[in-house]
């Protein structure tokens, strides 16, 4: 119930005349359960728009993204015609949708992609909007001239335990964050969950404006986010 009144009184101090935009970059820095290196392709950043008004927030993938596969032609050096021939995908969304609504507690997200074979896949999901466990501690250091306080926790995240830290500004007083982060006396402008470095690059805000959020439409059928990570490892 105190965490609960706290996330109330966070959001309702922000004025409802306002809106905050932003943008976030994802650097991607190991794949989901691998603690391998990844490649330079692999590492290249994403880059995502943030809007925050009226107790809601919506991000939006903004840089160009998409599946390649690069094929490798190998040849055995002592035999002229004995070739292999490799492939390695990378695929990233093309669309990504996150949307939060504070008043009525949804969670949505939206993405599209292409697989290996190059056909679309679709995402849609809608849950409650996630929590996280978070423990403050006592460190701080300056992003985007906001003085963050740290604080981490711990989540299972596709049948494996994640370990997060985030840091977070009082001086902005929205509990809300980049992609399913929220929760923290502030906003978190920064996120690492050891698989990917999340955080704003650049904050915008517009006094007395009013930005309309809708919830987006869904292009497949609505699961869960746990029904999400199931249905992932069930493919591995």
């Amino acid at each position: 119930m105190k965490k609960k009144f706290i996330l109330i009184f966070l959001l309702s101090s922000f004025s409802y005349s306002q809106t905050l935009k932003g943008v976030i970059t994802i650097n991607p820095q190991h794949s989901l359960g691998d603690e391998t290196e990844l490649s330079e392709k692999g590492k290249k950043p994403i880059y995502t728009s943030y809007t925050f008004s009226n107790n809601k927030s919506i991000q939006k993938l903004i840089s160009n993204e998409g599946t390649s596969i690069d094929t490798i032609i190998v040849e055995h050096p002592d035999v002229e015609g004995l070739t292999m021939k490799t492939t390695k995908a990378i695929i990233r969304s093309n669309k990504l949708i996150i949307y939060k609504d504070y008043i009525n507690d949804v969670f949505r997200l939206e993405g599209e992609k292409k697989n290996r074979q190059l056909n679309t896949e679709y995402l849609s999901i809608k849950d409650n909007i996630p929590t996280h466990n978070w423990t403050l501690q006592n460190e701080t250091q300056t992003i985007l001239g906001y003085t963050c306080k740290k604080a981490t926790a711990e989540k299972i995240s596709f049948g494996r335990k994640q370990y997060i830290t985030a840091w977070y500004t009082e001086e902005i007083p929205i509990s809300d964050g980049p992609k399913i982060y929220n929760g923290l006396p502030g906003l978190i402008l920064q996120v690492d969950n050891k698989i990917t470095l999340i955080k704003f690059e650049k904050l915008k805000f517009f006094k007395d404006t009013n930005t309309e959020i809708e919830a987006p439409k869904n292009e497949s059928e609505l699961i869960s986010i746990n029904g999400f990570q199931l249905q992932t490892m069930n493919k591995r």
